[in-house]
């Protein structure tokens, strides 16, 4: 790349697509003093979130971007240099070109020369996002739908200088990992992140580098599976190594089209995330789907992806449940609190079944469902009352539902009162939250019949 492109159609074919590469080496290029048409600086500051003619507002934007949102993790190898691109963790993610391909981008700078070494699946547009269109089916046509493992992001790429498969995460190298929110780089030969180290073990037992082998330049993208749901944010250390689970989700040509994980599965032999066989043909039919799909208590999300004439980043819906993350509270963590809300959702019954059948775990959640329940039919009654008020003071919940009260005394609704009210008072220890509705239910009821 040390020549400079014609223009940005072969700038995009150098960066097979990647937005971040073109970007880069568009920067690298301005800082030579190579002059670029209006057009083609406004096409490539458009890949920053913002079209401008103007290559100074380019450069503002480039240093706004890669400081603020941005993550780049970077590796010096022999006279290169070897980084890895994804968004700052923590960061209210936006929707342009750069910060869909900050999901691992791995790139390598030598001597003017910027290259794409990986290239994973991009970030897919979460439906609950700030101005996410949900394009009509009836007009872009669904080409797949699939569940989301609730794992860890695992990309598996060639690497030149080490001349051989290497998986990176979404993150880092393989010779990166964090230790007390500070990134440690070891030699670039050394296999030191856990997630890395437990994929490449998998693909070394099972096989994996062999089915690879003549796919050099390719990008390959799997998840890795913990006993745990990765929302927990379990220790993956605890576990043994030989409990986890690899799955492919796609492929990457390496001119850069992202192939469908149908598609991909007839590359390689080996075990996908699930694809769901689901008839949508109209708004109604996914609309419909949606409804469902934010409810689940089994699946964290459904990526829904549009047959469109994008090779790079075709548009993926991603559609979360809303209530997958308090299910896993409940199955893995006992959290009275989930409960609660599983059961302000009519999920009650699901939510015991979910709880460990240990000791009297079981009945404890049943009576649990059972208090909340119990407010949730005594508030309409007690609401408007005066003495309330004192109720909520008595076990100490009167601040932080304040404006609730204000809220359901004014609409005469108590839904949300009623959830929050039990939520607070179940806490997060089973028994000491069983122990504070079961003290709140028997006031309330007592105040009921005294006064009524």
């Amino acid at each position: 790349m040390s020549q400079p492109p014609a223009g940005f159609k072969e700038l995009e074919s150098r960066c097979t697509g990647n937005s971040i590469c073109m970007v880069e080496a568009f920067k690298h290029y301005v800082d030579q003093g190579v002059e670029f048409s209006g057009t083609d600086v406004k096409r490539v500051s458009s890949l920053l979130g913002e079209a401008t003619k103007k290559i100074e507002v380019f450069s503002d934007k480039y240093l706004h971007v890669f400081m603020k949102y941005v993550q780049r993790n970077c590796v010096e190898v022999g006279e290169g240099e070897i980084c890895i691109y994804s968004w700052k963790p923590g960061t209210r993610v936006r929707y342009f070109p750069v910060s869909l391909d900050a999901t691992g981008t791995i790139l390598y700078f030598r001597g003017g020369n910027i290259s794409v070494l990986a290239y994973p699946t991009h970030r897919a547009y979460d439906i609950s996002g700030h101005k996410v269109k949900v394009p009509d089916p009836s007009i872009a046509p669904v080409s797949e739908v699939t569940k989301r493992v609730d794992g860890y992001q695992i990309t598996l790429y060639y690497n030149p200088i080490l001349k051989k498969w290497i998986p990176a995460t979404r993150y880092v190298l393989h010779n990166m990992v964090y230790v007390r929110r500070r990134l440690e780089v070891h030699e670039f030969e050394e296999i030191v992140n856990p997630y890395v180290s437990i994929a490449h073990s998998i693909a070394e037992e099972r096989g994996l580098y062999d089915k690879l082998k003549g796919y050099e330049g390719w990008t390959f993208t799997f998840i890795l599976e913990a006993p745990e749901p990765a929302i927990t944010r379990p220790s993956i250390e605890l576990f043994d190594p030989t409990s986890f689970k690899l799955y492919l989700l796609n492929a990457r040509k390496p001119n850069g089209e992202l192939l469908t994980v149908g598609e991909s599965s007839k590359l390689l032999d080996w075990p996908t995330v699930p694809v769901e066989e689901v008839h949508i043909s109209s708004r109604h039919d996914l609309d419909r789907l949606i409804d469902e799909w934010s409810v689940d208590l089994s699946t964290r999300s459904r990526f829904v992806r549009y047959a469109v004439d994008e090779p790079y980043r075709p548009y993926t819906l991603e559609v979360p449940s809303k209530l997958y993350g308090e299910a896993m509270s409940v199955k893995y963590m006992s959290n009275p609190k989930s409960i609660v809300i599983l059961a302000s959702h009519g999920f009650g019954e699901e939510a015991v079944k979910l709880l460990t059948d240990f000791g009297d775990i079981k009945d404890v959640g049943k009576e649990i469902v059972e208090y909340y329940e119990k407010i949730q039919e005594m508030l309409p009654k007690a609401v408007d009352a005066e003495w309330f008020l004192s109720v909520l003071k008595e076990h100490g919940v009167d601040k932080p539902l304040r404006g609730e009260l204000e809220k359901a005394r004014r609409t005469g609704t108590t839904a949300r009162l009623a959830r929050k009210l039990a939520s607070i008072l179940a806490g997060d220890n089973l028994y000491e939250g069983r122990d504070r509705l079961r003290k709140f239910v028997e006031s309330l009821d007592r105040l009921l019949r005294e006064k009524t």
